[in-house]
């Protein structure tokens, strides 16, 4: 009887959580069955939600017939470049910020909080007059550094915590037995952050990855166009390519969501990898 009305009453929660999960996954399932559907089933009134039949014409026209493939490697080499320098700079200024004490240390901290808050809207006319006096339109460099500047304040404040929470009692022990600054951040710091430092990877891969506004402006040249800018010319004054676009959001949800998995067996053995023995 006990368990029975445990049951009941956890249904409600389960239930509440079946409808939050179908509300969520659902344009998901669309946007792939969608991506199969023949032309002719797109745009049944009312709308099927099971295809009468699979065609894979949509993959074949964006992978073979379009620039896809050239856009996805833009995007994968830019939000990589991106994840891996700015996981650089945040990492070396969380550890200086946790770590040690220097004359204008709380001003930069506040510096990195008002980078963070200001909306990156209002950012976009300088970045662009920046970028243009240094050359830097059209290329990787420029793009890079525009999801750096925006993606790096969020990031130190986001590993803050991981470092803080640290014990600094195992870096003084590595000390007294003769290590020295180097190892003590390699040896020590980097394994135990290393949960906080993926976790801040993905945020910053994914974001560079999806960015639009920035790199519809920065990279017009068709050679450099990133993935979500691409796919923007499935959509023309006259026509929407329904089907080719929604083909080509498969193919830029699978890399995250990729990365997503692996991150994630790799969070659990951080945590257990981090466990400190008494």
């Amino acid at each position: 009887m006990i368990k029975k009305d445990s049951w009941l009453r956890k249904l409600p929660v389960y239930g509440g959580l079946v409808i939050i999960m179908a509300l969520v996954m659902f344009p998901i399932y669309w946007m792939v069955v969608s991506s199969v559907k023949p032309p002719e089933e797109l745009f049944t009134i009312p709308p099927k939600l099971f295809p009468r039949a699979v065609t894979g014409q949509w993959y074949t026209q964006v992978i073979l017939n379009s620039n896809i493939p050239l856009y996805f490697w833009n995007s994968f080499v830019i939000a990589t470049l991106t994840t891996l320098i700015a996981l650089f700079i945040s990492v070396l200024a969380v550890y200086s910020f946790t770590r040690f004490e220097y004359f204008g240390k709380r001003f930069l901290m506040l510096f990195m909080l008002l980078s963070y808050i200001i909306p990156s809207t209002l950012l976009f006319l300088p970045f662009y007059l920046i970028l243009n006096k240094l050359g830097f339109i059209n290329t990787y460099p420029g793009i890079i550094a525009t999801h750096l500047t925006l993606v790096t304040p969020f990031l130190i404040w986001l590993l803050m915590p991981f470092f803080n929470s640290i014990p600094r009692s195992l870096e003084e022990a590595a000390i007294i037995d003769g290590a020295s600054i180097y190892t003590v951040f390699s040896k020590i710091i980097l394994p135990l952050a290393v949960p906080g430092i993926f976790s801040s990877g993905i945020f910053a891969f994914t974001f560079s990855w999806n960015e639009f506004l920035y790199a519809s402006v920065v990279l017009m040249n068709e050679i450099h166009k990133t993935l979500p800018v691409g796919i923007r010319g499935f959509v023309s004054s006259y026509d929407i390519r329904w089907g080719a676009i929604m083909a080509s959001a498969v193919i830029a949800t699978v890399p995250v969501v990729v990365i997503f998995r692996l991150i994630q067996n790799f969070f659990i053995e951080g945590l257990t990898a981090g466990a400190v023995k008494g």
